[in-house]
């Protein structure tokens, strides 16, 4: 390696003040920013970036030249830096390292930095139940598609609490299922939620008849729910389930084969009513995929 205590000796040329520092700097092995980066395996631009946000600061900068020159000791920060950057700290964080005299530096560091990758965990988790919730819709329907399954069956829905936002309906469903109000809502409250659009309507007979005009959507909560807002729970565990294949504005013929479903096995419905797109405007363009299924709650009392 390079001493510059022969190399650099330019003191003559310099203020009295500077001339005796840089005979201390001398004293030292130096090494030039090319040795730093041969050695540390980093680039020179790295290092004069390193300069430029506070990381690593050059222990000599030549006025004559311009030429950067570093101690060891300033050289063996470059490994503490490649660590610090390896679990997740951005060179802004980690300015000052040069200058630390203590381990309370490294600690108050990592607090804030678990503290951070907490949030980031719960984030990360909650883009993975989302992400694994509209892949299991599109696995369904494909499914319900696959195998033609149109025929009625009883299920049992886990109770669970909803975000919902009541609207006027007008059998357009693609203004209530990409719907830019409920987009708004959520936003506005900082809402995330996951899984399908459920349209819920307050009668299955209104539904069928075409009368109905309002309609309340819903959807689950993902992460940290918000209390603060309206809250829909869903109670009820037994339904009659039957899907529906294609335009749901023809949907109106599975609320009647539910209907008539129910008088012949001697159930009664309740009148409140789900529906839930599984395949809808935010999956596909192709209608003829389309795939909703109908809820119609079954009473308790069977």
């Amino acid at each position: 390696m390079t001493h510059v205590g022969v190399e650099l000796c330019i003191k003559d040329k310099l203020p009295a003040k500077e001339a005796e520092e840089y005979c201390r700097l001398c004293k030292q092995q130096l090494f030039t920013i090319g040795q730093v980066s041969r050695e540390c395996h980093i680039s020179k631009k790295a290092l004069r970036f390193y300069e430029e946000v506070g990381v690593v600061i050059p222990d000599r900068i030549c006025p004559v030249n311009g030429y950067r020159y570093y101690t060891r000791d300033t050289m063996n920060l470059i490994p503490v830096i490649k660590y610090y950057k390896q679990i997740g700290f951005k060179l802004q964080e980690i300015q000052g390292v040069q200058n630390n005299k203590t381990y309370f530096y490294h600690e108050q560091n990592f607090i804030s930095k678990l503290e951070e990758l907490s949030i980031e965990k719960q984030k990360i988790a909650d883009r993975h139940t989302a992400i694994n919730d509209w892949y299991n819709l599109l696995r369904e329907a494909s499914m319900v598609i696959k195998n033609d399954l149109t025929h009625i069956n009883i299920k049992f829905l886990p109770p669970a609490t909803y975000y919902c936002l009541e609207q006027p309906f007008n059998y357009d469903y693609q203004e209530s299922v990409i719907n830019i109000p409920w987009v708004n809502y959520l936003e506005k409250h900082q809402c995330e939620i996951t899984g399908p659009v459920i349209l819920s309507f307050s009668s299955f007979r209104d539904k069928m008849a075409g009368t109905t005009t309002q309609t309340t959507i819903i959807q689950q909560p993902v992460g940290t729910v918000n209390t603060s807002i309206p809250s829909k729970e869903i109670t009820h565990t037994m339904y009659a389930s039957l899907y529906h294949i294609g335009d749901p504005k023809t949907i109106t013929d599975k609320y009647k084969m539910i209907e008539q479903w129910a008088k012949e096995n001697n159930y009664e419905l309740e009148e409140e009513c789900l529906e839930r797109s599984v395949v809808d405007y935010w999956s596909t363009t192709n209608i003829n995929d389309f795939v909703t299924e109908v809820l119609v709650p079954i009473k308790n009392n069977h």
